[in-house]
């Protein structure tokens, strides 16, 4: 996807919470890119999950970069006006969760990525890989 599609997507969008949930995605997943988060992928999971509308995924090679994503996914999500319901950032960890509620972020190191392998997860939702 590419910084024109977000306009594109909007419309296919159905209601004006759907519109802000899929803009906080669109947020996460830019900002875990400017900070060279890996295959950042959105993945739309109305209608298949109750508690969030979007996943992010995102991943970096070493604890340190994916604490330095999270960071700036965190960043650009209050500047825009979305506060993390619930947060874990613990130090030694290999996945950071980032709860928005519509947008649950997830930053991994490549390692974990490979071993949890989310998107294979969720596979049956649509999903975006994010290119800036």
């Amino acid at each position: 996807m590419n910084r024109d599609e977000p306009a594109a997507r909007r419309s296919s969008v159905e209601t004006e919470g759907e519109a802000l949930s899929y803009e906080m995605a669109v947020t996460a997943a830019r900002a875990a890119s400017e900070m060279f988060g890996n295959d950042v992928t959105i993945v739309d999971l109305r209608g298949l999950v109750s508690y969030t509308d979007y996943f992010v995924i995102a991943s970096a090679e070493t604890e340190r970069q994916i604490r330095r994503v999270a960071e700036e996914v965190i960043g650009k999500m209050i500047e825009a006006g979305h506060r993390p319901r619930t947060k874990r950032v613990e130090e030694g960890t290999a996945w950071i969760s980032l709860d928005f509620l519509d947008v649950v972020v997830h930053v991994l190191t490549d390692e974990a990525r490979d071993y949890y392998r989310l998107e294979s997860f969720w596979r049956s939702a649509p999903q975006e890989h994010w290119e800036e």
